[in-house]
């Protein structure tokens, strides 16, 4: 489903969502939620998996850590197991809008959802 439409004024979901969120309020439009989970992506079009942690989420977009470089405009198949079972997995493509390498050799990595539940 794409990103755009899942959250048309049509659909509401914007209302339902921005009811649920609670989190830390920065800039951008929507509210970031700090979710700490393991999560694994891929580079579309690309075989090999990789391991990450995600930082935090929006209703537009995560942040997450890697050992794996990125680059800039890369579209990602990001997958996401929340732990708790009530709580489904998450599949969505993001496009990355920021890779920034830290001092610990991984990379901090930013990226702005573009369609959900695509992989």
């Amino acid at each position: 489903m794409a990103f755009d439409s899942f959250f048309s004024k049509e659909n509401n979901s914007n209302s339902v969502i921005e009811s649920m969120i609670v989190g830390k309020s920065d800039q951008r439009g929507f509210l970031r939620m700090d979710v700490k989970s393991k999560m694994t992506f891929k580079i579309c079009g690309k075989n090999d998996v990789y391991e990450a942690t995600s930082n935090d989420l929006s209703a537009t977009g995560i942040s997450f850590t890697s050992k794996q470089q990125v680059n800039e405009g890369d579209l990602l198949e990001v997958h996401m197991e929340p732990g708790i079972d009530i709580t489904p997995p998450l599949a969505m493509t993001i496009k990355v809008i920021r890779a920034i390498a830290t001092d610990s050799g991984e990379y901090e990595i930013a990226g702005a959802i573009d369609e959900v539940g695509s992989n």
